[in-house]
């Protein structure tokens, strides 16, 4: 008989290497907010620069880091429909 579907396991253990990395990457953007706030800096220019970092940790960075988190529930989910397709058999 050929072997069909995911090792559960291993499924669980990537999802959760991809949740880790979603938060590494949270984790990197803290540390660079932290630096972009404490830039001796003051006019205009560091007002749109600080709004547009802003916009940037707000829009695609948080769209990336859901779509991680996104990932990682999907594919915990497959693990878990793959323990059950297992044990009906």
């Amino acid at each position: 008989m050929t072997f069909k579907g995911m090792n559960p396991e291993e499924g669980r253990e990537v999802a959760s290497s991809i949740s880790e990395a979603g938060h590494q990457i949270l984790e990197a953007i803290d540390a660079s907010t932290s630096l972009v706030n404490a830039v001796e800096w003051i006019g205009p220019d560091y007002d749109a620069y600080q709004e547009d970092w802003n916009a940037f940790v707000s829009g695609p960075v948080a769209n990336l880091v859901e779509g991680f988190q996104r990932r990682s529930d999907e594919l915990g989910t497959h693990a878990e429909q793959q323990d059950a397709a297992s044990n009906q058999q």
